[in-house]
Order: C-alpha cells, then sequence, then structure tokens
C-alpha cells in the first residue's frame, strides 16, 4: 500500500527535492562570467529541468493512478464482501440480527427472513420490538438472561416463544455473541434466531407418545394386577376350608377393587345365607353403614336368573335402579352380582360395590368379578366333594395333610393314629407312640387329660384347652379339644407356641408402654394443674420452667407414639422408601451434634468417620432414625456413663455404621431376640431402662428395607456394638440381600 501514496503526501520529500533543484539551477552562474555563457548554461539547465518536469510529472501521474486503482479495488472488494454476507444471511434458514454493542435497539443489519418468519420488516426490528412480542410467560426470563449475558459480557442463547404479527406463537432459539476486532476490541453484536417449531413439535409428538406409553404400561399394570388377584384368588381356592378361603378372598378383593365384598352361599338343603362381608378402608367422607345379615331380595333374584347384574349397566349412567338400594344399609354409587355356579347350578353369589362417587364398574370388572366368582364356586363344589371323599376314605391318609395334629385313642387308651402334624409339633416320630398308652409315650399328658373338654358331637364351636407340653424343642403350647365316638376319642390340636409368646409380648408391650405413657402424661398434667391454680402466684421462672416440663414431656409423647404408629406401617407395608445417595458423614455429625444436646453429662458421644466414602444409596431420613434410634439405644443402656462412639467406613461395596458404647452390653442368650419386636432386654427395668421395645425392631426392619444388613458384637457388661452396612451410590450391582430377623450368622460374641 506504500507504492500508490502521492508524493504530495510527503511534504518534506517535496522540500528536499525543490532546494536540491534550485541549487542545481544556480550554481553554474556563480562560476561563469560571459553573459553568452550564462544564456547557454540556462537553456541548457531550462532543457534539463524540463525533460526532469516531465518526468516527475509522469511519474507522479502513473503513481496516482496506480492509487486511484487501489482504492476502486477496495471498494470492489468491500462491496463483493457485502454482497457475499448478503447472499450467506439470505440464504440462511435463520434470521442474522447485527446491533451495537450493549444497545440492541441500534439495529445495523437484519436478513429479511425476519419478515417471512414474524411477519415484521428488517425496518421495523430492533430489540425494543423483540421485547414487546415476547411470549408473557417467557419475557421475564429471557430479558433476564440477556441482561444478565450483557452485564457479563457471555454469550447468550436461550429458546423462547414470540407472537408473530399474525398471531401465531414461534419458538426461537436464540444464539448470541459479540464480534471484536483483531486487538479484541468489541466491534458488534450479532444474533442468530432460529425456527425451532419443527422440533418443538417433534418433542411435543414425543411427549404425547410418551404418554400413550405410560397410559399402556399403567394399562398393563392394571392388567397384572387383576392377574395377580386372580391367581392370589385361585391360591386361596384351593384350601379345603373354603370358608376361610371366601372370607379372605372378599378381603383381597376390598383391597383394590370395592369397598364392600358380600359373599352369599347356599349350602346343601339349605337356604342362602350370608358367609362373608368384607369392607375395605372407610374414607373420613364416608357415612357409616352396614349390609343386612341376611342376602338381599336383588341377591336373591340374581342367584335365582343365574345371570350377573351390573348397576349402573353398561353403557348407560343408570338403568332404572338405585345402586343404592341393590344393598339395603350401604349408600352405594354401583354394584356388580355375580352367581356362583357349579355343575350347572347356581349356589350363591358375589356382590361388589363401591360407595361415594368413584368410576362405576365396567365390562372388565364384570368379567373380574364373574371370573372370582367362578372360581369361589369351583372351590366350594371341590371342597363338598372332598368332604364326601374325606367321609369314605382312609382316616390316615386324609390326616396326613391335615395342618393340625390328630390324636385318636381307643378306648383302652392306646394310640391308635398320630398324623405328621403330630410330629411336628411335638417331635415324637409316630413309630415311637403308635400302639403305646399316651400317658407313657407324651411327656405330661397324664396330668392334662383330665382338663381337656371332650365333646360328644363333631359339631364345630366346641371349647378348647390350651396346655403346655414338654418337648425335645423345649417348651410348647397347644390348644387341644377332644370328641368321642364309639371306637374312642380323636383330640385336635394346634401349636400355640409362636401365639402365646406373641400375646405375651404384646402384654409386656401395653404394660411397658402404659408405664412410658403415664410418666410424661402425669408430669404434663401436675405442670398443668399447678399452672391452673390460683392460690399462689408463679414468677416469670416458675412458669417457663413448668411450660418447658410441659414441652418436653410432650415431646416424649411424640417419639412413644411415633415408634408405635411407624411399627403398624412397617408391619402394613405401608411405608415408602425413597433411595438417594447422600453424604454418610454429614449425617453422621448432624446426628451426633443432636445427641450431644440432651445427652447425660456423664456420656460422650464422639464421632469416627474414614475418609474417601462414597455416597450411601438409601433413603437419607430413615437412616437417620436407625442412627438416632441405635445412639438413644446405647445412651438409655449406659446409666453408669461412658463413651458412645458413632462410626462410619467404607466396606467393600457398602458403607458401614456402627454405634458402640461402654453399657450393660447384651447376654449371648438374648442375643438372638434383640430385634423381635416388643423384645426388651431388660423387661422388669431392674436398672431404670425403659422403652417400649421397638427401636432395635425398627431399625432391622428399615435397614433390611433399604438392601441392607445390622447385626450386633455384645459381651455382657462390657457394651455393645451394632452395625449395619447399606450400598453405596456407586455400587451398580445389587446389594447384598437384607438378613432380617435374630439369625445366629448375625450374632458376634
Amino acid at each position: 500500500m506504500s507504492q500508490s501514496r502521492s508524493p504530495t503526501s510527503r511534504p518534506w520529500l517535496v522540500a528536499v527535492a525543490f532546494l536540491i533543484l534550485t541549487a542545481a539551477v544556480t550554481a553554474p552562474f556563480f562560476f561563469v562570467a560571459g553573459l553568452a555563457e550564462q544564456l547557454a548554461i540556462a537553456a541548457a539547465l531550462a532543457l534539463a529541468a524540463a525533460i526532469a518536469a516531465g518526468l516527475l510529472a509522469r511519474r507522479f501521474h502513473r503513481l496516482e493512478a496506480e492509487r486511484l486503482n487501489e482504492q476502486r479495488r477496495v471498494r470492489d472488494d468491500l462491496a463483493d464482501a457485502d454482497r457475499k454476507y448478503s447472499d450467506l444471511t439470505d440464504s440462511l434458514p435463520l434470521v442474522t440480527w447485527v446491533y451495537a454493542i450493549g444497545d440492541r435497539n441500534d439495529t445495523r443489519f437484519v436478513s429479511p427472513q425476519v419478515e417471512a418468519l414474524l411477519g415484521y420488516s428488517p425496518d421495523q426490528w430492533d430489540g425494543e420490538l423483540l421485547a414487546r412480542i415476547l411470549h408473557p410467560d417467557d419475557r421475564d426470563r429471557v430479558l433476564g438472561e440477556m441482561a444478565g449475558a450483557t452485564e457479563n459480557g457471555t454469550p447468550f442463547e436461550s429458546e423462547y416463544r414470540v407472537l408473530a404479527r399474525n398471531g401465531e406463537v414461534v419458538w426461537l432459539r436464540e444464539q448470541a455473541r459479540t464480534i471484536s476486532r483483531r486487538d479484541g476490541r468489541p466491534l458488534f453484536g450479532e444474533s442468530f434466531l432460529i425456527d425451532i417449531r419443527e422440533r418443538k413439535r417433534a418433542e411435543d409428538e414425543c411427549d404425547r407418545v410418551l404418554a400413550a406409553e405410560r397410559v399402556a404400561v399403567s394399562d398393563t399394570v392394571e392388567r397384572q394386577r387383576r392377574l395377580d388377584l386372580l391367581r392370589e384368588v385361585a391360591d386361596l381356592a384351593s384350601s379345603v376350608d373354603y370358608k376361610t378361603g371366601i372370607e379372605r378372598i372378599a378381603e383381597l378383593v376390598v383391597r383394590d377393587f370395592g369397598d364392600w365384598c358380600l359373599v352369599d352361599l347356599a349350602e346343601e338343603g339349605s337356604p342362602l345365607k350370608r358367609l362373608a362381608v368384607a369392607r375395605a378402608e372407610p374414607h373420613s367422607t364416608e357415612t357409616e353403614g352396614a349390609p343386612r345379615q341376611e342376602p338381599d331380595d336383588a341377591v336373591l333374584s340374581v342367584v335365582a336368573s343365574g345371570t350377573p347384574q351390573i348397576v349402573p349397566a353398561l353403557g348407560e349412567r343408570s338403568n332404572g335402579q338405585d345402586p343404592g338400594t341393590f344393598l339395603a344399609g350401604i349408600e352405594s354409587s354401583t354394584v356388580i352380582c355375580a352367581p356362583l355356579r357349579a355343575r350347572r347350578r347356581s349356589i350363591g353369589a358375589i356382590t361388589l360395590a363401591r360407595t361415594g362417587h368413584g368410576q362405576a364398574y365396567g365390562a372388565d370388572d364384570l368379567a373380574l368379578v364373574d371370573d372370582i366368582a367362578g372360581r369361589i364356586a369351583l372351590a366350594v363344589d371341590r371342597a363338598r366333594l372332598y368332604s364326601e371323599v374325606e367321609q369314605r376314605a382312609d382316616a390316615a391318609r386324609v390326616l396326613a395333610h391335615v395342618a393340625d395334629g390328630v390324636l385318636l385313642l381307643d378306648r383302652s387308651g392306646l394310640v391308635r393314629l398320630w398324623n405328621p402334624a403330630a410330629e411336628g409339633i411335638t417331635a415324637i416320630r409316630a413309630p415311637d407312640i403308635v400302639g403305646r398308652a399316651a400317658s407313657d409315650a407324651i411327656p405330661g399328658w397324664q396330668e392334662a387329660v383330665d382338663t381337656i373338654p371332650i365333646a360328644a358331637t363333631p359339631d364345630p364351636g366346641h371349647p378348647e384347652v390350651v396346655i403346655p407340653l414338654e418337648t425335645e424343642r423345649g417348651e410348647r403350647w397347644i390348644a387341644v379339644a377332644g370328641v368321642q365316638f364309639f371306637g374312642g376319642t380323636v383330640y385336635a390340636f394346634r401349636d400355640l407356641t409362636d401365639v402365646r409368646r406373641l400375646e405375651e409380648l404384646k402384654a409386656t408391650f401395653i404394660a411397658t408402654a402404659s408405664h412410658e405413657l403415664r410418666t410424661p402424661l402425669a408430669a404434663v398434667y401436675g405442670a398443668a394443674q399447678t399452672l391452673l391454680r390460683h392460690d399462689f402466684a408463679l414468677d416469670e421462672v416458675g412458669r417457663d420452667r413448668f411450660v418447658s416440663l410441659i414441652a418436653d414431656e410432650s415431646e416424649r409423647l411424640g417419639r412413644i407414639v411415633n415408634e408405635i404408629l411407624l411399627a403398624s406401617q412397617l408391619d402394613a407395608g405401608r411405608l415408602d422408601l425413597e433411595a438417594e445417595p447422600f453424604d454418610a458423614v454429614e449425617l453422621v455429625d448432624r446426628v451426633v451434634d443432636s445427641t450431644r444436646a440432651y445427652a447425660p453429662p456423664s456420656v460422650a458421644v464422639e464421632r469416627v468417620v474414614a475418609g474417601d466414602l462414597p455416597l450411601v444409596d438409601a433413603d437419607r431420613d430413615k437412616v437417620r432414625q436407625v442412627l438416632v434410634n441405635l445412639v438413644e439405644n446405647a445412651i438409655k443402656y449406659s446409666p453408669d456413663g461412658g463413651r458412645v462412639e458413632v462410626g462410619v467406613e467404607p466396606q467393600e461395596e457398602n458403607v458401614l455404621f456402627h454405634v458402640r458404647d461402654e453399657g450393660l452390653g447384651i447376654p449371648a442368650d438374648e442375643q438372638g431376640r434383640v430385634f423381635e419386636k416388643f423384645y426388651r432386654v431388660d423387661p422388669q427395668m431392674t436398672r431404670g431402662v425403659g422403652g417400649t421395645g421397638l427401636g432395635l425392631y425398627i431399625c432391622n426392619e428399615l435397614v433390611g428395607r433399604m438392601g441392607g444388613h445390622i447385626w450386633l458384637e455384645s459381651n455382657a457388661g462390657e457394651g455393645s456394638t451394632f452395625l449395619f452396612e447399606l450400598p453405596a451410590a456407586v455400587q451398580m450391582s445389587s446389594a447384598r440381600p437384607a438378613e432380617l430377623g435374630p439369625r445366629s450368622e448375625n450374632l458376634t460374641s
């Protein structure tokens, strides 16, 4: 570019050239004295000057022409670049928008696609127009994002909706950036506005397909649930005791498919009777009501016709019959009644009813109830046939499959029948007792036989007596009743050892819970009565002390009630767990800090945490509850004080927690039962240790349901250590299954 510059742009060069030329012209005159010589020299110099001037003029003209040609070339290149840029932006499937730095209202260029896309001409387009046509639901968000990007000097990218001139909602994706010079100084801002309506339509279509898929999955789940119900019904219907089976079937049906389920059955040669009535958990808004004890006229009509009936009828809101009058005593909104048919005759009916304003029964529900009715009828018919066969078959073969123990004594008191159930209950083998006197073969029989009630007929409802029986497995408690006939006496007995143990635990729990509840209640009542007295005045400190006492004891009551409610939820299977990775160290810190706030001065709660711990994949709140229960247990069973250590460390693919104390410890013979419900190491509270006996049971259940494993290590008088493992979040394989209950491999002395 320097060759094209004019000599006039360099004044110093022109001045030097002029001085040299002046010197060259005047110098010869100083050395020549004659006029002729001077004229000759002047003529020669003039000619030379003319020639030089011509050469210089030619040179200057050529340089000026080159400069002008360079300017035209640059202008042509710029015009060509502008044309190519315009062609490029016009051909792109997007809007190109160029504006001043920091001022979107100063628009420098907008590609014409904006008019086709939004209906606004390039001359109209600026930042103010964009802000005005932004969708109201997106305006605040987008303007905030723009302001933040401008303030931070960062690129801006966002998706939003705008209103086109014709009122159509257009989805745009804007990508904005700052164009800078080579030296880094900002030159202008540039945005690309891309039409993403097709993508959004595809996403909406995908969402619709996913929603349809979810509906299909829901339908599949519903069908599977019905198949599961039919399988369970079939299992229950396979029982010989069809009456109990029908009652359980009715309870099973109302769990998911109705509010009431009634089963009416006609025994051989007897009129129709109501055999089973089951009701779902009532809603708070439902009015109390109960069906009649005898079958309703509508049910009798269905049994007589052998045709199922649904109210309202399929495809109609009402078939002329009020569902609320189908079953007397129940305000039902929809009803299905299906006959029980066996061998082409009706032997009863099953009725399913919904109350409230739920969805009316449909064709699928009718088919389901009709299927259940067929299975119940088949079960009843099979049971009756089995009963007929039983009366004629060999008693030994039949009784071999009875769950209750059966003992047959002849008139002389010798054992003639001892079924397998009796062997399992008493651990006495049939070869060791058959043919021998019962008083010799059964320990304790001689002392107990006189207390057993003997009936003359095998009618149901006979009284039975519960007696202890010594066996190889220890003392067993059995319920025994007898029926006398012409050939001797038949005794039927059931093992109630576990039931009796549970009843004892329940009784102990009730007594313990009563004691645990009575103590804070007495404190609350006493403090409240003191606050209500007017015969003497309390100062502010005294009132605060009594109010604080009421609050503390109320909190204690709440903890006891929450333990009972949680145990009930665990038994009923209604406890929901939400597994989410969390930091075990942070949880241990919180538990230790909160425990220190109320721990007695003699107990020091410490934490021991290993480094590089993975996250735990479990329900954080439930893990916290387990830790709190174990720490409170450790403090409670450390009446003489000491150190309680709460720790966590990695353990292969799991995370291992432990709570260690220096308290009373647990005897080896009781370690196998510490996780049982209601069990307490010190039930008589000889060391002043209270509790409901639910804490460790709750811990065991919660850990097991989170895929973990809990156990203990203890020696009497040397403290205890409770440990539990939970799966780590980084582990992709399934966690080791929980081992629930007091199993020997979970105990280490």
